[in-house]
């Protein structure tokens, strides 16, 4: 995070006058190298020094209160929960100290107890809701001195709608694509390309999700298990297809009867498939099971392995629109 401005402001009691005696002089402005300069630092910055601090003069005033506003950018470390992401909402911590004098010397407070957004400019990503700050005096072990700090908390929310329109919703979108695999023919041939291209798609939407993350091994965001998700269901289904596929060429081989009557009959009843001599009744006499297997039999055994094939891709279908439906649901309603 890059911060930029920064203000200080302090009292020192030898830098008072009498404007009267100076023939009304109420402002200085002096260099920066003439001045002492209070210890104040920024803890979680990564730079070494503000840049900027020394090449602006110091304001004074009379009444012995110094104030030096400068122009600077200073990289800040935060720690950053992705779990929500892109519907997250950050707090970034700023504190300042002195890493010199203790509380009896110089006493550290901020005097609206608030960040000045007044100049914030908008940020294409983000949007910051306040940044309250809070005063603590910490004692340390063997040191009998106060050291007080200030902390203001940045409060950041994440702007979702670019990830939203490019990533989101493109991606639900070709996932819902893979269901189109199953109501291709059989026989078309593209039923396994359909639903790798998907995959592969879906890939590419995670890689592009990965760049946008920060690094984190605190927490996992629902968009990569949504990405995982949906890659599982994808192969799923290819795995399916396979099936399906390898079921349908099979004409060269003989079905059996209790792949007939244990895989082909309770399949057809399920996905509403309609085969020739078979009966929506479980529950059936030996008589009449004769019968059906008089009229089951009529059709070629590659008709039989076909209509195997068409009821494990209806099955399939079904399988994919009720996992999806409910693990996208689930993934969707946890954040």
């Amino acid at each position: 995070m890059n911060h930029k401005s920064h203000a200080k402001a302090w009292k020192d009691c030898q830098l008072t006058w009498d404007p009267n005696e100076f023939e009304g002089i109420t402002i200085l402005r002096v260099p920066y190298s003439r001045l002492w300069i209070p210890d104040i630092a920024l803890y979680e910055r990564v730079s070494d020094e503000f840049y900027g601090l020394k090449d602006y003069p110091v304001e004074l005033h009379p009444d012995g209160s110094v104030k030096y506003n400068f122009p600077s950018t200073v990289q800040v470390v935060c720690n950053v929960d992705v779990t929500n992401f892109p519907f997250d909402t950050q707090v970034c911590p700023l504190k300042f100290s002195s890493w010199t004098y203790h509380g009896l010397h110089m006493n550290v407070t901020s005097k609206s107890m608030t960040a000045d957004l007044s100049n914030l400019k908008e940020n294409v990503e983000w949007i910051i809701r306040g940044g309250p700050a809070h005063r603590r005096v910490s004692y340390f072990e063997s040191i009998p001195y106060p050291y007080p700090d200030v902390t203001f908390n940045i409060f950041l929310e994440r702007k979702p709608a670019y990830y939203v329109t490019n990533i989101l919703m493109p991606s639900l979108l070709i996932t819902c694509i893979a269901i189109l695999g199953f109501l291709l023919p059989v026989d078309c041939g593209e039923k396994i390309g359909l639903e790798l291209t998907v995959m592969l798609a879906i890939s590419v939407f995670q890689l592009l999700v990965a760049d946008k993350l920060p690094p984190s091994s605190f927490s996992t965001p629902w968009i990569v298990v949504y990405f995982n998700f949906t890659l599982f269901i994808s192969g799923i289904a290819s795995f399916i297809q396979v099936i399906v596929l390898n079921l349908h060429h099979r004409a060269d081989q003989q079905m059996s009867e209790w792949i007939v009557f244990n895989v082909l009959q309770p399949l057809a009843t399920i996905t509403f498939t309609d085969v020739p001599g078979f009966t929506a009744c479980r529950f059936i006499s030996k008589q009449d099971e004769n019968m059906i297997k008089q009229k089951i039999f009529i059709p070629e055994d590659a008709q039989l392995w076909i209509l195997l094939a068409r009821c494990v891709d209806r099955l399939g279908l079904m399988l994919f629109l009720l996992t999806f439906s409910v693990g996208t649901g689930i993934i969707f309603a946890s954040f």
